[in-house]
């Protein structure tokens, strides 16, 4: 009896690459747009427009170092943006402890999901069995990780984005969509998780079934 891959994986693995699939796309689109923090739209006067993990909207941002507020930012620019004068200190305002740690918490969690898409890809075009069940492990346990770099992420930038003392106008501060998105994307990516260690799971137990009736796989061998 020949088993080919499409027969292999079973309705959870092919859950878990979808639910894999949506988690990458919302890290992603969470990772570089500009939308975790936004002032309210009718609150004239506030500093800040919105804040994303990189990119920064201001209205008109002056800095606590800059007594006499002689320089104003305003507009989108990159937090390490090398060509405005005077962005160093609000590059240093900006990179608070608990920022700094977000940002580093999303980029492993970022970074982890892009190696998933990767064996998710591997998976899909799966040569053979020993080969995929190995690639499921490593999948399941590499989703685990990015998880909990990005639940750490959203919990802690949840908790502290919009507090006091941090940016301007506090008050008139909200979490935004790109924030929203990279919460159900974490969910979407523990989803993923739970699905490829079922499937692993499943694969596991079929590998002992054809060993004790004598299957043969797509590579013609007896397991």
């Amino acid at each position: 009896m020949v088993v080919p891959p499409r027969e292999r994986r079973t309705t959870a693995g092919w859950w878990g690459i979808g639910f894999h699939v949506m988690a990458f796309l919302l890290i992603a689109i969470s990772m570089f747009t500009t939308y975790w923090l936004q002032a309210e739209n009718k609150a004239y006067g506030t500093a800040m427009e919105r804040v994303g993990l990189w990119t920064q909207c201001f209205r008109s941002l002056t800095v606590p170092k800059d007594v006499y507020r002689e320089r104003f930012f305003v507009g989108c620019r990159w937090m390490f943006d090398p060509f405005t004068t005077g962005y160093e200190d609000v590059r240093e305002m900006m990179q608070a402890p608990f920022f700094v740690t977000v940002q580093v918490f999303f980029t492993f969690c970022f970074t982890l999901s892009l190696i998933g898409t990767a064996l998710t890809g591997i998976l899909v075009l799966c040569p053979g069995e020993d080969f995929e069940r190995s690639v499921l492990k490593i999948a399941y346990i590499d989703l685990f990780i990015a998880w909990a770099f990005g639940f750490l992420a959203v919990i802690i930038f949840g908790a502290m984005g919009d507090n006091r003392d941090w940016m301007p106008h506090w008050d008139h501060n909200h979490l935004s969509w790109s924030y929203g998105l990279a919460v159900v994307g974490v969910v979407a990516e523990f989803v993923a998780a739970v699905l490829f260690w079922v499937e692993y799971r499943i694969q596991k137990r079929k590998e002992s079934y054809r060993q004790n009736h004598g299957v043969f796989t797509l590579e013609g061998t007896k397991t």
